[in-house]
């Protein structure tokens, strides 16, 4: 999953939206991530430690959306 997310980031990356992709990423896989500490995740795709807070943010996102009943098609 790691790999996948790291390819995903890098490909954005060349047109300009790579936080724009980091967050979907984090979106998406936001159950399995939830026990994954911040700084262990950016080292595992490879991108800054600056992005750890991005990451946080996301899975914080995530947990409301399940509380409120958002659903992502």
């Amino acid at each position: 999953m790691f790999e996948k997310i790291a390819q995903e980031i890098r490909k954005a990356a060349a047109e300009r939206q790579k936080v724009a992709m980091l967050h979907f990423q984090v979106l998406k896989h936001a159950r399995p991530l939830a026990a994954i500490n911040a700084r262990e995740f950016c080292r595992l795709v490879s991108i800054s430690e600056t992005y750890a807070t991005e990451f946080r943010k996301m899975l914080s996102l995530s947990r409301l959306m399940d509380q409120q009943g958002v659903r992502l098609a």
